[in-house]
C-alpha cells in the first residue's frame, strides 16, 4: 500500500510536469522558467504540504 507522503509526491509530480509542459508550450516562456515551475511543484510543493501535516499531526 501507497503512503501518503508518496500519493502527495506523485501528484505533485504528475500536475508539475503538465504545468511546466504548459508553461512551456502555451507560454512560450524561456526553459528556465518551466524547469522552476517543475521544480516548485514538484520538489518544494510536496515537502511543504509534507510537513505542514506532520507538524498538525504532532
Amino acid at each position: 500500500m501507497i503512503s501518503r507522503k508518496n500519493e502527495i509526491v506523485f501528484v505533485c509530480l504528475i500536475v508539475g510536469i503538465v504545468l511546466a509542459t504548459l508553461v512551456d508550450d502555451g507560454l512560450d516562456a524561456p526553459p528556465l522558467v518551466s524547469t522552476t515551475v517543475l521544480v516548485f511543484t514538484a520538489a518544494v510543493l510536496p515537502m511543504v504540504i509534507n510537513n505542514h501535516l506532520e507538524s498538525e499531526k504532532g
